[in-house]
């Protein structure tokens, strides 16, 4: 009973104890911040996010903070000449010497600067020396550029443009001399351009793209064109036409009266093809083509196999309708067969009944199935 009492005694002292720890803290470290820091343990200084040092009083940074502080967590208060939200960009923009020439650089903030220019040069970095051109502007026509080798030079000069020439471009020069036109073409000035009139076979500006030989359908009056190997063409004319082109109609051949007198002589001896090379010598023989009309008779509606697949397929058609015919008839039939029995079977049962009562008037129930199965009958029945 004792030992119980002192156990029970311990646990509450640990308890209290433990309470009044947690009630009070742990005891920190000397000198700890106690905004940016915090006890788990005694005598230690753990810092919060944001916050070093042993003390927790040395605030980090933004990262990536280039020339820049901090007053608070995550600053990038930028020193003096630089800007940006890292402070890396350079506020001192004369630090590089942008200007040129011996030109003086000020600072206007904001990272731009201002060049002076010395005596005799210009532009924004006092990159430009101050020559004819820009003194005296420019003296060039016709859109001639004026030129005086970047202001060294004591007079300027003109880059005049195609079509012109002179001292300031000033003479508007013939564009077709010498003539731009390639292959034959004849140029023509027009002023600041020129045309070309190309040969046949030839197209472009300057007549330099040829043209296939049959483009320019050569071949008059339905004719056909081939392109030849070389270049050329050679037209296949439409009866009735002859000539390289086509152009030129055949003379129709004349009467046989009129050519009874110059008929050559009838050599009936003599075979035909030798007849015929007598007649025609070889080096004036004619092309013979003979052209065959092929004429197809009218097709019939329905053709002879056509007939006899229709017939196989009809015939079969006739023969599946007469086998389901025959089947629904005979099972029909053997319906009809039993139930005459069966009416028949009744009726004699009755007639049996109604004699052995001796004439007395007796009626009489005959209850009959809803289903009859025929298997349960055979040759003799006796009752119901």
């Amino acid at each position: 009973m004792y030992f119980c009492g002192l156990n029970t005694l311990t646990t509450s002292c640990l308890l209290f104890l433990v309470t009044v720890g947690i009630g009070n803290g742990f005891e920190c470290s000397p000198g700890c911040d106690p905004d940016n820091g915090f006890c788990e343990k005694t005598g230690e200084c753990r810092c919060k996010p944001g916050w070093q040092g042993a003390t927790c009083n040395q605030c980090i940074p933004f990262p990536g903070c280039v020339h820049g502080s901090c007053e608070k967590a995550w600053q990038c208060n930028c020193e003096e000449g630089w800007a940006g939200s890292r402070c890396d960009v350079d506020t001192h923009s004369c630090s590089s010497k942008p200007c040129a020439n011996n030109a003086t650089c000020i600072e206007t903030g904001e990272g731009g600067y201002l060049c002076i220019c010395a005596h005799g040069y210009t532009g924004d970095n006092c990159h430009l020396r101050i020559g004819p051109c820009l003194t005296n502007g420019s003296p060039c026509q016709n859109g001639g550029t004026c030129t005086d080798d970047d202001g060294l030079a004591a007079h300027s000069s003109c880059l005049c443009p195609s079509g012109f020439a002179g001292n300031f471009c000033e003479i508007d020069v013939d564009d077709c001399e010498p003539s731009p036109c390639a292959n034959g073409g004849s140029c023509t000035d027009h002023g600041l351009v020129y045309t070309c009139a190309c040969l046949g076979g030839f197209t472009g500006p300057t007549c330099n793209d040829s043209l296939l030989p049959c483009s320019d359908h050569p071949c008059a009056n339905g004719g056909t064109c081939l392109g030849l190997a070389d270049g050329g063409f050679r037209c296949l004319c439409r009866p009735g036409f002859v000539g390289h082109t086509c152009a030129q109609p055949r003379a129709r051949p004349s009467r046989p009266s009129e050519q009874e007198g110059s008929r050559p002589p009838q050599h009936h001896g003599l075979p035909s093809h030798v007849f015929h090379k007598l007649v025609r010598p070889p080096d004036r023989e004619l092309l013979k083509i003979t052209m065959k009309e092929t004429v197809r008779a009218p097709s019939h509606l329905v053709t002879r196999s056509q007939v006899i697949c229709f017939a196989v397929l009809g015939l079969l058609t006739c023969l599946v309708v007469l086998g389901t015919t025959g089947i629904i008839f005979f099972n029909r039939c053997e319906a009809w067969m039993a139930n005459a029995k069966y009416s028949q079977l009744v009726r004699q049962q009755r007639d049996y009944l109604l004699r052995a009562n001796n004439g007395e008037e007796h009626s009489v129930n005959i209850i009959l199935p809803e289903k009859i199965k025929l298997t349960n009958y055979r040759n003799h029945y006796t009752s119901i």
